[in-house]
């Protein structure tokens, strides 16, 4: 007896959906081949165009960037060597005022800082004590006055004698300046020539108004003006007070300081030399002066050079004197000189920023249009702002008026493409003083 399964319901609607599905697979495959053809044809395109934008890009190179640089040029010209010597300024004129006379002070006219001119008032000292020595030194004066011309007819000068004497006597003055006659001879001489000259009547007037005493009250009366004269306080030039003490109402006594006057107008730089520097050097030779405080350098010249050396420091002393316009310098200030010492005539010269040093040999890096081009060179003699080229080895040429890189070129290869930032002159801050040093070509 054969058995036949029956189908259950939900088994017969799994056997339909999957007829279905079945059925349906080809036109779903069919979408989807026709979707995948044309994302082919998209990947396609773009692939066609990465390449021909890579095939653009191999014609056309990227565009080399230019450095910027400064360049400054060679010149042709002289060389100074100087001498370095550190110093400080100080001022020449410089008084501490004191007191001439002693008393009260009436009045102080100015206080630290002024600026004061040349026999301006400073202070005043009470004058009444020496206005009544004066009009006592005045009495006197004319009562003496009177009693010569009470006994004027007693005497008379014999002006023969008297030009006798002035004769004799130079006579005598001259001897001794030629080594004739030692001073004790001379001292003999003359006083035997004046008794001479008394008794023939030539000091009558002089003998006679010492003996009235007409001289003496002469004297009195001068030196009593005199006082009166100090009590006024008086600047001796121009200048500016400092470390004034005084107050009015105080006493001071004679030789008392009041204040000190300091005058900067001119100032001077007291510098050291090495003794093995000191042969190059002399009086009216140029000199830079750098003051770090103002940032300035002045140009002068050697005014003073010591005639003595420092035993311990083994340096001698020079000083530059120099003009102090508006005031900017001051005593004290630290100083580097640059004294100048032998010139070097008609050299090559490149600023000296413009040298490299790579695999231990020299080199500058020369312009050329829009190009740096390197070149290996001999160095010479140099100072802080020239060096003096003597050959170029490789790389080209180098002439006066060319143009050389200084700055930026450390990392710079040969050929590099530049642009120029700035132009620096040929400033060379010797330039006012070379016509006037010794040639020192001989020495190299």
């Amino acid at each position: 007896m054969s058995r036949v399964r029956t189908l259950t319901i939900p088994a017969a609607a799994a056997v339909a959906a999957l007829l279905l599905l079945a059925l349906g697979m080809p036109v779903l495959v069919g979408g989807c081949r026709k979707g995948g053809d044309g994302a082919a044809a998209d990947s396609t395109a773009a692939a066609a165009a990465d390449t021909s934008a890579a095939a653009e890009a191999d014609e056309e190179p990227a565009k080399e960037k230019a450095i910027k640089v400064n360049v400054g040029a060679v010149r042709r010209g002289d060389l100074v060597l100087p001498v370095y010597a550190d110093g400080a300024i100080r001022t020449p004129r410089s008084v501490s005022v004191k007191t001439k006379v002693g008393g009260q002070l009436q009045d102080v006219k100015v206080r630290d800082g002024d600026r004061v001119r040349k026999n301006q008032l400073l202070a005043r000292i009470d004058p009444r004590e020496y206005e009544i020595a004066l009009e006592e030194g005045r009495y006197r004066h004319l009562a003496a006055l009177s009693q010569m011309a009470a006994e004027s007819d007693t005497f008379s000068t014999n002006p023969t004698a008297a030009g006798a004497f002035v004769t004799e006597r130079d006579k005598l003055a001259a001897a001794l300046e030629r080594g004739e006659l030692t001073r004790e001879e001379h001292q003999a001489q003359l006083l035997s020539l004046e008794k001479r000259a008394l008794q023939d009547g030539a000091f009558r007037e002089a003998v006679f108004q010492q003996r009235t005493g007409l001289a003496e009250a002469r004297l009195a009366e001068e030196r009593a003006r005199l006082n009166l004269e100090y009590t006024e306080i008086r600047a001796p030039f121009d200048g500016v007070v400092q470390g004034l003490t005084m107050v009015t109402g105080e006493i001071v006594g004679v030789g008392t300081q009041v204040c000190t006057v300091f005058n900067n107008d001119r100032l001077e730089a007291a510098v050291n030399v090495l003794e093995a520097d000191l042969g190059h050097l002399e009086t009216g030779r140029p000199v830079l002066l750098a003051v770090a405080a103002t940032n300035d350098t002045l140009r002068a010249k050697i005014d003073v050079i010591s005639p003595t050396l420092d035993g311990a420091s083994r340096t001698c002393e020079v000083l530059v004197r120099f003009t102090n316009p508006g005031g900017r310098l001051r005593p004290g200030m630290f100083v580097r000189a640059q004294i100048a010492g032998v010139v070097y005539r008609d050299r090559l010269l490149v600023p000296k920023d413009a040298i490299l040093v790579r695999d231990n040999r020299p080199l500058v890096f020369k312009r050329e249009d829009d190009r740096a081009r390197w070149l290996y060179v001999d160095t010479g003699l140099e100072n802080d702002q020239w060096v003096e080229i003597l050959a170029v080895h490789s790389g080209g040429s180098l002439e006066a008026e060319e143009e050389v890189i200084v700055s930026d070129h450390l990392t710079l290869a040969h050929e590099a493409k530049i642009s120029v930032r700035k132009r620096l002159p040929p400033d060379d801050r010797w330039d006012f003083a070379a016509d006037s040093l010794p040639d020192g070509s001989a020495e190299r």
